[in-house]
């Protein structure tokens, strides 16, 4: 469903279908600078001034990802409404709308989270007086767990344990800084998904459970990232072919380039439909000739130059492929994962253990710190004995599914998968209720 565009619109179609798009969720993807903070806001003043079944604005919870993005928002949607008042000035909905504008859900995700906490932390066991630790306290309570976890592993860990080979690699000659850093990392990592566990569960068994095949998550990751290089390929062709045909361009290159692309543009199509190993031996097969000389002197040396710049970034991309992604049979890489399997087994175990410690040293100095926030958040709005394959909705969150009537996610190729885990169990399902905006290079509207 859609409301039509007034006669006197300055909105490009995509934009407008964005705004007045009703009864689904919306997701506007749109490179930065395209409006889509000014669709965002359009989109929210037609909503509480629709003629048909307007809404109250606390009846929508607005999230981005800063408290200045945020007042920056309530401040654009207050200059609207304002606006709206002037030009009906008997609206006393419109009146409303703007005395109801400070308690608006108009806030950051993590504020959300913490609105959510304090409703409801009895739920969790939560003590009410907690606070948010500031990067120092945090930054010392993992050290101090860290140095007690890995000084009782080094007592502890019996001859042949994979701890040693672990500690081997990533540890200095002085210190552990590498291993810190790593279990860390993994550590922050596995924060960003709803169930970190879980996560940490299934990176262990990828690695020695079952043997590489087409479907495995692994090579799925990887050929996403091999896609992302052979489009940015495919770009730098295109522009030094663009170039080469400009006046003073240097045309004998075409032909070179031509073929170039068709390599490329080739090795992408066997990235999306073909198996592993016939693309494995295509990178490795794959190359550049040898360009044509441009001979006379009506050719323009600077972009000569330019497109030649432009070809060895191409070749670069593909040599990074070959040497780093594609050095490696499938075979090969099945066995090296085998014999990676205890060690990330042994680190697995000791980030769940680094992570048990620092939640109970936080828990008994009353700190939270903001990935704390959204997980408490979740396991509120989550049923007990939800699990990451069968996300169930509590009480609490089918509370906030009666409440708003649309939720709004500003910056959402920023959420992480707790985030949008949240965003979830408290939006609507059928319909839909969620309208999301988010920036990329290409400018695309999907309703």
């Amino acid at each position: 469903m859609s409301i039509p565009r007034p006669e006197d619109s300055t909105w490009t179609d995509d934009q407008w279908s964005a705004v007045a798009t009703r009864g689904r969720s919306v997701l506007v993807a749109a490179a930065a600078g395209s409006g889509k903070t000014a669709v965002l806001v359009e989109r929210i003043i037609r909503r509480i001034a629709d003629p048909n079944s307007p809404i109250d604005v606390d009846r929508l919870l607005v999230a981005t990802f800063t408290k200045a993005a945020a007042a920056e928002m309530r401040h654009r949607i207050s200059e609207a409404l304002e606006k709206a008042l002037t030009a009906d000035p008997e609206s006393e909905h419109l009146r409303r709308q703007l005395a109801l504008i400070p308690r608006a859900f108009i806030t950051t995700l993590h504020s959300f989270c913490m609105e959510v906490i304090q409703k409801h932390y009895q739920r969790i066991g939560l003590d009410p007086g907690f606070r948010i630790a500031n990067e120092t306290e945090s930054a010392l309570l993992r050290q101090e767990q860290l140095e007690e976890l890995l000084e009782e592993r080094y007592g502890e860990a019996a001859e042949g344990d994979p701890f040693w080979t672990l500690a081997d690699s990533f540890s200095g000659d002085k210190n552990d800084e590498g291993l810190f850093r790593l279990v860390q990392r993994l550590y922050d990592d596995s924060r960003s998904h709803p169930w970190p566990e879980h996560w940490l569960n299934e990176c262990v068994r990828m690695f020695g459970e079952r043997r590489l095949e087409d479907d495995h998550p692994w090579l799925s990751s990887l050929r996403a990232a091999v896609r992302i290089e052979l489009q940015g390929a495919i770009g730098l062709l295109r522009e030094a072919i663009r170039l080469s045909r400009t006046p003073g361009g240097p045309e004998p290159y075409l032909a070179n380039l031509d073929d170039d692309l068709t390599v490329i543009e080739y090795l992408l199509e066997l990235s999306e439909g073909h198996g592993w190993e016939h693309l494995y031996h295509a990178v490795q097969g794959a190359g550049f000739g040898k360009l044509k000389p441009c001979k006379g002197d009506h050719y323009d040396k600077e972009l000569q130059e330019r497109v030649k710049e432009l070809r060895n970034a191409a070749k670069d991309k593909l040599a990074t492929l070959r040497e780093e992604w594609f050095s490696r049979s499938l075979e090969q890489y099945d066995e090296e994962l085998k014999r990676m399997a205890p060690l990330m087994s042994a680190l697995a175990e000791l980030v769940v253990t680094f992570g048990e410690r620092y939640q109970a040293a936080k828990l008994d100095k009353g700190l939270v710190d903001f990935a704390d926030l959204e997980h408490y958040c979740l396991r509120i709005l989550s049923e007990e004995g939800a699990t990451a394959d069968h996300p169930v909705p509590s009480a609490a969150a089918l509370e906030y599914r009666e409440q708003f009537e649309e939720v709004l996610l500003d910056e959402y190729q920023d959420t992480n998968r707790v985030q949008e885990a949240i965003v979830a169990l408290i939006s609507r399902e059928r319909p839909g209720n969620r309208f999301m905006v988010g920036d990329v290079k290409q400018s695309i509207v999907r309703p």
